[in-house]
């Protein structure tokens, strides 16, 4: 019995050595975790590590931190890349440069909290998922919650099932593994222990297993792997026919019950003759160019994850080639314009038309004499247009020339009719007026005057002005195309202001308004101040204190920083004299403002009992205001 209990403890031993790897944490210790887990989801291909909610959390545990989990990539990163892909990596490098298994499984935990986010929904897949509408244009919210280990009440991981994988089916009720609506009748304060299979993923600043993948009560056994069946694969192929210079583009489509399309290989056989004569590849798309006529069965064959192989052809038609071009021959050409007379001072726009037996008309190019002297005026060009602006009177006769791709030419031409310009119109004055902002003012008013002026040859902004403000018949200002000028005038009364406009051709027009400006008002009295005590007298017991306040109140919008003195005087002989202070020795005065300060009077057993004059003396500036108080010091 004792052999084969050692036998048997031998073989566990090598069994769990088998299964494990150890896993470093920055905090020294090591954490056993069982590597290779089958998923519980049949649209997951990875294996699971079996790791604990410390392991996730690291040696911050039960707190929320990225330094030091063995997940953390950079200092901002850990985990998956994207938590929404459909198709997130197995693994990636952590910072100490190790490969770890993004996809754990966490036995012996509680969900403590689960809702519907109804603040996080989407109508399409997001782009590392190929976007796209969701099905049928339905939308899909993340369900989420926290899970925390079985006899603990802190270190939680947060979990969503995601919205992405909601819409592709990946998750929901049609997946038994992976039911984000009767999970939710397993939230518990502990006493429901469920195991979560998952891939980790770190938010900003807390750890998730996002997406979720499946999950199951601790007491069930895992789900069995669903049975695998073949792939479905079909292929399209463009252009539908063509000769043995024909290169044709073969794209396949396969889906697969475990496999997504992306995974799944294909493989072609061009000639049906069963010989494959590319490789296997996840890549769906291949050319090819047959060198003989006939028709062809092309072959594709899918494989999938499991090994499990389908195939399907379909025939495609390889004609001859088509017999070559026949003999070029010279392009024709013609033109039209517009308007079809003119004089020296239209712009004639002409439009040619082209064709061939070989070249598209796009290709032919055209070029143009506009005078019929034999010289061309434009380079050849493939653009149809040109315009053109004849200098005399006179019958032109113009020429086109086309020349396709083959060299050969031809030519056309027919006579434009240029007459030559009417004479001008006849020039008159401009028109002119203004106004002015604002309307009235005092001798300190900058006034702003706009002027409008029309031509019946010349545009507004090239007709110039030039302004009198008095009325005097002596312009203020030179003449210029700025119609705003400002003026202030010097002295009150009412001003005759002339605005005169001049036209290209020196012809004039003039208009006048009256601007009435006053006296300025008179200036506001300077700033001031005055101070006051409260109360304006004080009777102290030696040995004693008193206290007055001073009030500093701001005349006409004075502000400044005000310092404060205060002395003490009397007309009796005094031996020992009081001591007088005032706190603070500083005030801010505000413009209309108030500002305070304490004078305190101070005595001893040995001060002079009598009458006493205090002066508390402010100064701001150059201002200087000073209230004085009576202080009557009594022996008892």
């Amino acid at each position: 019995m004792l052999t084969l209990s050692v036998t048997l403890l031998v073989l566990l031993l090598a069994v769990s050595a088998y299964l494990v790897v150890v896993s470093p944490t920055d905090g020294g210790a090591q954490t056993l975790a069982t590597s290779g887990l089958a998923s519980w989801n049949p649209h997951v291909g990875c294996s699971a590590d079996s790791v604990t909610v410390r392991d996730v959390l690291g040696p911050a545990y039960p707190s929320q931190d990225l330094n030091g989990s063995r997940y953390q990539k950079n200092s901002t990163d850990g985990g998956v890349p994207s938590k929404r892909a459909l198709s997130p990596p197995c693994s990636v490098t952590n910072s100490n440069g190790q490969s770890v298994s993004t996809f754990v499984q966490i036995d012996g935990v509680y969900l403590s909290t689960y809702t519907f986010d109804s603040h996080d929904c989407s109508t399409q897949f997001r782009g590392v998922n190929g976007g796209g509408p969701y099905p049928n244009n339905e939308t899909f919210c993340d369900n989420v919650g926290n899970i925390l280990q079985v006899g603990t009440t802190s270190g939680q991981i947060h979990i969503e099932f995601d919205q992405d994988w909601l819409a592709a089916d990946y998750c929901g009720s049609d997946v038994p593994s992976c039911d984000n609506v009767t999970i939710a009748q397993q939230q518990s304060n502990g006493g429901i222990s469920l195991d979560v299979q998952g891939f980790v993923y770190w938010d900003d600043d807390h750890w998730e297993l996002h997406p979720i993948t499946a999950w199951k009560q601790s007491s069930s056994p895992p789900p069995p792997p669903p049975p695998n069946a073949p792939p479905t694969v079909d292929f399209t192929w463009t252009p539908s026919t063509g000769d043995n210079t024909t290169v044709f583009s073969f794209t396949a489509t396969a889906s697969d019950d475990h496999d997504l399309s992306s995974t799944i290989q294909v493989r072609w056989d061009w000639q049906g003759d069963g010989v494959w004569d590319t490789q296997w590849s996840t890549t769906k798309t291949a050319s090819h160019q047959y060198h003989s006529a006939g028709n062809k069965t092309v072959i594709i064959e899918a494989m999938d994850s499991g090994g499990l192989t389908n195939t399907q052809s379909h025939v495609v038609r390889v004609t001859p080639p088509s017999p070559p071009p026949p003999s070029n021959a010279p392009p024709s050409v013609d033109f039209t314009w517009t308007p079809t007379s003119g004089d020296t001072s239209t712009v004639f726009s002409f439009t040619a038309q082209a064709t061939d037996d070989n070249d598209q008309p796009s290709a032919i190019e055209v070029r143009w004499d506009w005078n019929g002297d034999g010289t061309w005026d434009t380079s050849w060009s493939t653009t149809k247009t040109a315009t053109h602006t004849f200098s005399s009177s006179g019958d032109y006769t113009v020429f086109v020339q086309a020349i396709d791709s083959g060299g050969l030419t031809a030519s056309t031409s027919h006579s434009v009719t240029v007459t030559a310009p009417p004479p001008p119109p006849t020039n008159a004055p401009p028109a002119v007026d203004f106004s002015w902002t604002p309307t009235s003012g005092d001798t300190g008013t900058v006034f702003t005057f706009t002027a409008q002026v029309t031509d019946d040859h010349d545009s507004p902004s090239s007709v110039q002005v030039r302004w009198d403000w008095n009325g005097d018949g002596i312009p203020d200002t030179s003449w210029s195309t700025t119609k705003t000028a400002t003026h202030t005038f010097s002295s009150p009364g009412d001003y005759t202001v002339i605005v005169q406009a001049m036209d290209s051709g020196g012809l004039t027009a003039s208009t006048s308004h009256t601007v009435t400006v006053t006296a300025p008002p008179p200036p506001p009295p300077p700033g001031d101040f005055s101070i006051g005590a409260s109360p304006n007298s004080l009777t102290i017991t030696c040995s004693g204190s008193g206290t007055s306040t001073m009030t500093l109140t701001s005349l006409n919008s004075l502000s400044g920083t005000a310092s404060l003195s205060a002395s003490i005087s009397s007309s009796d002989l005094i031996l020992i004299w009081p001591t007088v202070s005032v706190s603070p020795g500083s005030v801010t005065l505000a413009a209309d403002g108030t500002a305070m300060s304490t004078l305190t009077v101070s005595t001893s057993l040995l001060t002079t009992p009598g009458t006493y004059t205090v002066t508390v003396t402010a100064t701001i500036g150059s201002i200087t205001h000073s209230v004085s108080l009576t202080v009557v010091v009594k022996l008892l």
